[in-house]
């Protein structure tokens, strides 16, 4: 197929909708897409409206940038504050509101702030100036963990001292466990994210599809992935069936990448962590080893913060699939993209910036 065509094909995408409302007919059903791009095309390319009243889409946890605690900003903004380190980070983050103001604002106070494509400029920037402090933002789900793995790795055996990551990795599993186990949100089915499970593989989804009895289809990022799972999705359903599927099977196996599997556990280790919305989740994040302790910027920095969220902001009960952006108080008065409260407006993988920008 031709992914610049075939996979927006709008005839393909209307004969997979009909298949869709066929095979539910009147039954509802609500389906949780996971990750951020999956809920950006839903919103660009209008797929809700494409499909029957009763299938309820509803966007989840899956959006990195989002589910990071507003502490984490406190902290970042601290360690360039306080501690004058030189700040390096994704750009999607420059503009999350902390409790007292974003990486965007301390920059403009003077903070050292740097946006990069890639972890590896931040420790190269550690190498030309050895005198500096240099702190790399690492968050993210098991997708961006490789890369990050491997340059604490290079910064170990080329032993520069200077460079560190203010780490808050997240796992997709356990995250979707405390949204099965709740019982907040009414979810008959997940799209599980592609980039995630082309790293861990669909086996990771394995035990939550037999213990929760609810079926699961990874899917990809472009509309005819999307519909495609939902449409094996909803096969699943009715057929009150709860396997664990593959709709992405162009990028994603049931072993996943097993080198990156690899770096992920020589670097870090399974902990107990913190996501916006949902509290604490027993083993949803990840921390630094032990013997990579002086790259930990959590460990090499005595950061106090007081933070707290912003008020009237509802990213969290959006996060968790139990609200919509429409449903914030905030929402495209107080708070747009151009200027954001919450997270979730801010990462064009949110749900509020992403109902904002393709709002009828």
């Amino acid at each position: 197929m031709n992914l610049l065509k075939d996979f927006k094909n709008p005839q393909l995408a209307k004969k997979l909708s009909g298949a869709i409302a066929e095979t539910v007919g009147d039954r509802p059903f609500s389906i949780m897409e996971v990750c951020g791009g999956q809920t950006h095309t839903i919103y660009k390319y209008k797929l809700r409206e494409m499909l029957p009243a009763n299938l309820r889409l509803v966007s989840g946890p899956g959006c990195p940038v989002c589910v990071t605690p507003i502490e984490y900003i406190d902290k970042a903004v601290s360690l360039g504050l306080d501690h004058g380190a030189r700040i390096i980070t994704f750009g999607d983050l420059m503009r999350v509101p902390g409790t007292q103001m974003s990486l965007e604002r301390a920059a403009a106070e003077g903070v050292d702030v740097q946006p990069v494509y890639s972890p590896f400029q931040a420790l190269e920037a550690a190498k030309a100036n050895p005198a500096k402090e240099v702190v790399f933002l690492g968050i993210g789900f098991e997708t961006t963990l490789p890369g990050i793995g491997l340059v604490i790795q290079q910064a170990e055996k080329a032993g520069v001292k200077n460079f560190s990551v203010l780490l808050s990795a997240k796992r997709v599993p356990p995250v979707l466990k405390a949204v099965l186990s709740s019982g907040v949100a009414e979810i008959d089915g997940f799209i599980t994210p592609g980039h995630v499970t082309a790293i861990i593989g669909t086996k990771a989804y394995d035990t939550l599809c037999a213990s929760y009895s609810v079926p699961m289809a990874v899917g990809g990022f472009e509309p005819i992935d999307l519909l495609g799972a939902i449409h094996v999705l909803v096969g699943e359903l009715t057929g009150n069936g709860s396997s664990n599927l593959n709709a992405y099977t162009r990028a994603v196996s049931h072993e996943g990448n097993l080198k990156a599997q690899q770096v992920i556990k020589q670097v870090f280790e399974e902990r107990d962590d913190e996501l916006r919305g949902l509290g604490i989740i027993p083993k949803a994040g990840y921390g630094i080893r032990a013997e990579f302790a002086q790259h930990d910027a959590g460990q090499r920095f005595d950061i106090v913060t007081d933070s707290h969220e912003p008020k009237g902001c509802i990213c969290g009960e959006i996060l968790c699939g139990i609200k919509e952006p429409v449903d914030c108080p905030l929402f495209g008065s107080i708070c747009s993209p151009d200027a954001p409260v919450g997270s979730c407006m801010v990462s064009n993988e949110g749900a509020c910036n992403a109902a904002y920008l393709f709002k009828d």
